[in-house]
């Protein structure tokens, strides 16, 4: 498990499987089966609702399909790692 503080490299592989599932599901490529069933289901509705479970927190991710769907693997990942870090995006 990890928590905010853990390696920015573990954060950063565990961001990029999510990514590269959420991806995979949009697209309709086959997934891991312990995640398809839920998956089927939430491809019938407007958004993608998952839970990253972490040490110190549960993260709910809500996103829309169309999101998913513009946004590249990477921008996915590098967003839920700055979730996972509770980064705050401050504009200068």
């Amino acid at each position: 498990m990890t928590t905010k503080h853990s390696p920015v490299s573990q954060l950063k592989a565990q961001a990029d499987r999510i990514a590269a599932t959420l991806k995979a599901a949009e697209r309709g490529d086959k997934i891991d089966a312990r995640f398809a069933q839920k998956i089927a289901e939430a491809r019938t509705k407007e958004s993608f609702k998952v839970g990253v479970v972490m040490d110190d927190k549960v993260i709910t991710i809500d996103m829309p399909w169309a999101t998913i769907r513009g946004t590249t693997e990477a921008g996915l990942a590098e967003w839920i790692l700055d979730q996972m870090r509770e980064a705050r995006n401050v504009a200068n």
